[in-house]
């Protein structure tokens, strides 16, 4: 899904307005590279500290100890850690932007930062990851438009820079519940584990009905940003409405009453369908 928001954001939304884009084929592998290897990274490390809260939560899917080492899954999250900040800085010194390689080493250290401590911090480590998803769309913003800014296209450059930021708001605000809603199902293995979440201190119940009253508010924004901006586009409407908004406003019903780990599994999976279709949206929806 990494990969694809990209690949979208270059070859589906940017060719259609006036920006003018900075990468060439090459410079596109690297960036593609470069995300895609800081994400696997990410879930490198990640499972390597979720080995006793997913014991307990989803014992079948444990990896790090069953079937690869600690010190190898380790040795492997290195690796990937430093071709994503090579593949990085090679690139932002190809574009003439050296100092946007930090992002990469931010990344990469926020990264293990949430895996090793800011995950088990109420609702932090969701915002944190969240960020960082809704920023694969900033970055390929950054590189694609940044490099090519001049006097005379700035205003365009800047317009669709604002365009792509509320496609990575929605990516947060989505993410941001699914999180919420992957807590709701873990809640015995976090708790034994030390964790802190939305679902351990208001109570399973409680906390899926603070998730279905901000599923409905996220529904009402994203339906008054239709009617404001976009209501001239009959296409981008009826995509927003019937694959964004209904399965957000269906997940928002079924938050309310939702009890078992199956059903709460299923909403999550809704939720990751919702993304997916917000990233295609990319290439669709007109302003």
């Amino acid at each position: 899904m990494t990969i694809l928001t990209q690949l979208v954001i270059i070859y589906g939304y940017l060719p259609q307005t006036q920006a003018s884009l900075a990468l060439e084929s090459w410079q596109v592998l690297l960036l593609l590279l470069a995300t895609a290897l800081l994400t696997a990274s990410g879930n490198v490390i990640n499972d390597i500290y979720d080995v006793a809260t997913d014991m307990l939560n989803k014992p079948e899917k444990v990896i790090v100890g069953k079937r690869i080492t600690e010190k190898k899954a380790f040795n492997f999250y290195i690796l990937l850690t430093i071709l994503a900040v090579i593949a990085g800085f090679v690139l932002a010194n190809s574009v003439h932007l050296p100092s946007l390689a930090a992002i990469f080493i931010i990344v990469s250290f926020v990264l293990y930062l949430y895996a090793t401590y800011l995950k088990k911090i109420l609702l932090l480590g969701n915002v944190v990851i969240s960020v960082l998803v809704a920023l694969v769309v900033i970055i390929t913003a950054v590189f694609e438009l940044v490099p090519a800014i001049t006097d005379l296209n700035r205003a365009i450059q800047l317009a669709v820079f604002q365009h792509l930021l509320i496609f990575a708001l929605f990516a947060f605000l989505v993410n941001l519940l699914r999180e919420n809603i992957k807590d709701c199902q873990d809640v015995k293995g976090d708790h034994a584990t030390g964790r802190n979440s939305l679902a351990i201190v208001l109570g399973r119940s409680r906390a899926l009905k603070v998730l279905s009253v901000y599923t409905i508010i996220l529904v009402l924004v994203i339906g008054y940003l239709v009617f404001d901006q976009l209501f001239a586009d009959r296409v981008t409407l009826y995509y927003i409405v019937f694959l964004i908004m209904a399965p957000l406003m269906f997940l928002g019903i079924r938050l309310w009453t939702a009890v078992s780990k199956k059903e709460l599994a299923t909403l999550s999976m809704v939720c990751k369908l919702v993304l997916l279709t917000g990233i295609v949206g990319i290439a669709l929806i007109k302003f």
